[in-house]
């Protein structure tokens, strides 16, 4: 089925002008491969941050904040030009098991990426709460109660339990 899908794909107008013109696959291959380092590189910052390797004066939060959308704009960028090379020679990428067990890793990939941001995303709430209580101003998770502005214990404590693994 899959070899079928590969004969009609490799016989289309679009992969036959990519087949044709002898500037485009390794124009797209420079681009992936950029794309690929731009990636890793990325992923590499947030990584070492992670296990200790690296110790700057950025916390977690913002470290992840700043690469995070190096890696979407990489993935998006190598998400299209996978999908103009898989056109161009496409038996050479849809037959081959490495290429499907590389695009099982990039999707494990991803879904870390997503864990990752979430988990950043609340530590960055909990540091605002925890200025805002510093400051003794209102934050959003902040209530007021008559004279006097106090940060919600319960919001704190929630976001202080889903934190803990990071510091």
């Amino acid at each position: 089925m899959i070899e079928e899908f590969c004969d009609w794909l490799s016989r289309t107008n679009v992969s036959v002008a990519f087949q044709s013109a002898n500037w485009f696959v390794p124009l797209v291959q420079t681009v992936h491969i950029i794309s690929i380092a731009i990636l890793l590189t990325s992923v590499y910052v947030v990584s070492f941050r992670l296990i200790g390797v690296t110790r700057g004066g950025q916390p977690l939060a913002v470290v992840t904040a700043k690469s995070t959308p190096w890696v979407w704009i990489a993935l998006g960028v190598l998400l299209g030009t996978g999908i103009l090379l898989t056109i161009t020679e496409p038996a050479r990428e849809l037959l081959n098991w490495a290429f499907r067990v590389k695009m099982l890793l990039v999707l494990a990939l991803v879904g870390i990426l997503l864990i990752v941001q979430i988990r950043t995303r609340e530590s960055r709430v909990l540091e605002r709460i925890a200025h805002a209580a510093a400051r003794g101003t209102r934050h959003r998770h902040c209530r007021r109660d008559h004279r006097r502005r106090y940060c919600d214990r319960r919001a704190l404590d929630r976001l202080c339990l889903t934190q803990t693994w990071w510091r």
